[in-house]
């Protein structure tokens, strides 16, 4: 059998043909992140025009369903809209061209037909070899007309391991411990996806001990239900021994259960705040997790007892359920946007206690420093007036190095302003510098 994913109105004879909007000739409606078909049941895939509908994350999650239902030895044809291409021909275009380009680089505002993202040749070709495909040819049609394409085509190598992480993918999605809506925890997810992968491919046909306890360290102290799909679709495809498999399943979903990123975040929480050390706070405290993690693996009660208390303890609930910079960051901004609200509204104490709770998840925050610098002026407070002002030049320093002199002379006008009680600048919330 073939399948054509993504037919809109033109059928194709020997097909099977699946589009996800469209319904006037489709012989199923079904995503291309999740198709409905048993695996390896395709001797040839199309996806033509689809991809940039689907945007960066998702065409991970769609590839990966591609290679799923694809036979060994199958071939897959993809055609995209060429970024580049497109770029070059808007730049010497014509007005009339130029409109035909931006529709062929956005698409149209209509459901199902907008785009959302461009593949340059080199993303395309690495996305496709992550994916498992082998024998990757791509090449440029009509690099000079309103509607350049790039044309890849592949195959299918034999492989058990990409055939794994496949089916692992969809499982991901079908347990909801991804949401394709969320491309930034899909991106974040796939840090740790990438690194499992390595590890799996280190391994080769069988994952002992030593690998499937770095799997464990590895996801549990950034998404214990990753790691733990990630064993089960191993197990259930005989990679590893069930007796093996089983126990670090059991351990991965222990940490889950008890709420382990929470703890690890209440940790991060508590850590000294040093402007400026964001990122050597969080390596901290993924080598205190990692630790407890091993002494867990080894059957430690009194890091399991550890565990345990902390999650009872902790103070960050269920804000993620991954760990990392960009999610602690994320969080952080909502704690800020709240406590900008509230000055901005005069609740001055509360507006403190929530960017308080920003640099505590966020210690690079400029915006979070200079405006609990404002409120220290406010509340008359001069230990802190002091503390975050510098904490506000020496952030200032560190992130904006080649225009730090502007930014200073900014925030240093407004101090002078603080100390003389005029031009009450300093008043208002700070919402950008």
């Amino acid at each position: 059998m073939k399948l054509n994913i993504g037919c809109g109105f033109e059928y194709k004879k020997g097909y099977v043909n699946v589009d996800a909007y469209n319904n006037t000739v489709a012989d199923h409606m079904m995503s291309a992140t999740h198709l409905e078909f048993d695996n390896q049941s395709f001797s040839h895939v199309e996806c033509i025009q689809v991809m940039e509908h689907l945007g960066a994350a998702k065409s991970i999650y769609a590839l990966s369903e591609i290679y799923r239902v694809l036979q060994p030895g199958g071939s897959f044809l993809l055609v995209t809209p060429d970024l580049v291409s497109s770029f070059k021909s808007f730049i010497k275009g014509d007005e009339n061209n130029r409109k035909l380009i931006m529709n062929w680089i956005y698409g149209l505002d209509t459901p199902g037909m907008s785009h959302k993202y461009g593949f340059p040749k080199e993303l395309l070709e690495r996305m496709l070899h992550r994916a498992g495909f082998i024998d990757v040819e791509i090449k440029e049609l009509k690099p000079k007309s309103v509607h350049p394409s790039l044309r890849a085509t592949c195959k299918k190598e034999d492989s058990k391991i990409h055939q794994t992480i496949s089916q692992f993918r969809r499982a991901l999605v079908e347990d909801k411990k991804v949401n394709l809506d969320d491309q930034v925890e899909v991106i974040e997810k796939e840090s740790l996806i990438q690194e499992l992968v390595q590890l799996f491919m280190k391994a080769e046909d069988t994952l002992d001990d030593r690998y499937l306890k770095a799997i464990v360290e590895s996801s549990a102290v950034c998404s214990p239900k990753v790691g733990n799909v990630f064993l089960a679709s191993s197990r259930d495809a005989g990679i590893v021994f069930s007796s093996e498999s089983n126990r670090f399943i059991e351990i991965l979903e222990t940490l889950d259960s008890v709420g382990f990123i929470d703890v690890l975040t209440d940790l991060f929480c508590k850590m000294p705040i040093k402007p400026g050390f964001q990122s050597e706070t969080f390596d901290s405290v993924i080598k205190l997790g990692k630790q407890l993690v091993r002494k867990f693996i080894s059957d430690d009660q009194s890091a399991i007892k550890e565990i345990r208390n902390n999650a009872l303890k902790t103070n960050e609930k269920g804000y993620t359920d991954y760990f990392s910079k960009i999610g602690l960051e994320l969080i952080s901004n909502r704690k800020i946007a709240f406590g900008l609200k509230a000055f901005g509204l005069g609740n001055l104490d509360d507006a403190i206690n929530l960017l308080q709770e920003g640099v505590r998840l966020n210690r690079d925050s400029v915006i979070a420093f200079w405006n609990l610098a404002r409120l220290s002026v406010l509340k008359q407070n001069s230990a802190k007036i002091e503390q975050y002002y510098s904490a506000v030049r020496n952030l200032l320093m560190l992130k904006h190095p080649t225009n730090y002199r502007n930014h200073v002379r900014i925030l240093d006008q407004e101090r002078k302003f603080a100390d003389e009680g005029t031009e009450k600048m300093y008043s208002r919330p700070l919402h950008t510098y």
